[in-house]
């Protein structure tokens, strides 16, 4: 057992580029709504005309225009994909104690699962070019038996080459090399 403090591995947020980036066009185009209306007000064709100038009666709001509701579905869609990215993040905790792995897994009906590094093998990075690129992975850590323990699947995390490297020394440590 070493006397090294533990660490606790989040997903990290870089990893949900896809995301980050369907949550910046949402907001960009609730930004640009009251824009795109203008021009549609400017063109030649009556019909985009009178589509800018249409007001819609919502429940609720009253007499909305366009130019409102492309701003509020730009401002909501950006609103949940930042709710799906803090969800994401939060779900999954890992925690590298000195004599073992810990897992959480879940906000409100929580699995938890622990892992020993005397029975724990050499673990495995798995990565693509944008999450090199980003320095982030997945770290697979498996056991060798211990019962229910299973196997570790770390997601998205930070830097995987450093946490593999912890994981290494504590195994390591563990089986007193």
């Amino acid at each position: 057992m070493t006397n090294e403090a533990s660490v606790v591995v989040r997903p990290a947020i870089r990893a949900f580029y896809g995301r980050i980036f369907f949550l910046l066009l949402l907001a960009a185009g609730g930004l640009m709504a009251p824009n795109g209306v203008a021009w549609l007000a400017e063109q030649d064709h009556q019909q985009l005309r009178d589509l800018a100038a249409a007001s819609f009666d919502l429940p609720g709001l009253g007499d909305t225009g366009l130019a409102t509701i492309g701003m509020m579905i730009g401002f909501i869609g950006a609103a949940v994909m930042a709710l799906s990215i803090t969800y994401s993040r939060y779900y999954y905790t890992w925690t590298f104690h000195p004599g073992y792995m810990h897992a959480s897994i879940g906000l409100v009906a929580n699995k938890e699962r622990s892992l020993y590094y005397e029975n724990a093998r050499i673990p495995t990075i798995r990565r693509g070019i944008v999450d090199r690129i980003l320095v982030v992975g997945d770290l697979e850590v498996s056991s060798t038996g211990g019962g229910d323990e299973g196997e570790f699947h770390m997601q998205h995390v930070s830097n995987p080459k450093r946490l593999k490297q912890v994981v290494m020394n504590r195994i390591e440590a563990s089986r007193g090399k």
